[in-house]
């Protein structure tokens, strides 16, 4: 009973990121769009980020590219069929998903995201595939990446202080990467951060992400 179940959830977790990644990729505008077809469709990345498969350990790896199936990672752990996978990439924040195909070196992980998500997905990589088109220009001040690993501290209302590293950081919210002291926070804990008060919204492998209040 509980292998079906496992292959049950599988089967709806599949279906998800298939259905994400494609919506994922009609978002994007990119000039002389390719239209879809049965052959997927694919587009050059130059990203750099960190990567976790399952509950196993943090690597670097390069995100190389763009398809209707998800993003292909390049890096030192391959990813298994089925696995959950957790990155931050480099000026595009946390991406979320399951890795959908699998080579001897590199995978792709099929985006799983809310709409609302996938469209602020959608407008980071638009702007970097215009950026690696020549396009347009890259004058923001300060990129995302500067923001990858910066050291920080979170205050439980208990008055618990602990270390953690940035993964991305808005207006919204952050994802912060706490290692073994993920363990002591749960979903909608109140918590500090740097000062600001926030509700821990989602806990993944060794880190959560917040929204501020």
């Amino acid at each position: 009973m509980l292998l079906e179940a496992r292959v049950s959830q599988l089967t709806v977790e599949a279906a998800k990121a298939r259905e994400d990644s494609l919506a994922l990729w009609r978002r994007l505008k990119l000039p002389d769009t390719p239209i879809l077809t049965d052959e997927p469709e694919r587009c050059v990345l130059a990203l750099t980020g960190r990567y976790r498969v399952g509950d196993g350990n943090e690597f670097p790896g390069e995100f190389c590219e763009i398809s209707p199936l998800g993003l292909r990672v390049k890096g030192p752990k391959g990813g298994e069929l089925g696995k959950l996978c957790t990155a931050s990439i480099a000026s595009i924040g946390m991406v979320e998903g399951l890795v959908v195909e699998a080579r001897s070196h590199s995978f792709v992980v099929g985006v799983m995201a809310t709409p609302r998500r996938l469209m602020r997905l959608a407008d980071r990589f638009n702007w970097q595939l215009r950026l690696l088109s020549e396009q347009v220009e890259d004058r923001r001040a300060s990129e995302r990446v500067e923001m990858n690993h910066v050291k920080a501290t979170i205050s439980t209302a208990e008055g618990r202080t602990y270390t953690c590293e940035i993964f991305d950081l808005s207006e919204g919210g952050a994802a912060l990467h706490l290692g073994e002291s993920a363990l002591y926070f749960w979903v909608d804990q109140p918590v500090t951060f740097e000062g600001r008060e926030a509700r821990v919204l989602r806990c993944f492998p060794g880190g959560i992400v917040l929204k501020f209040e």
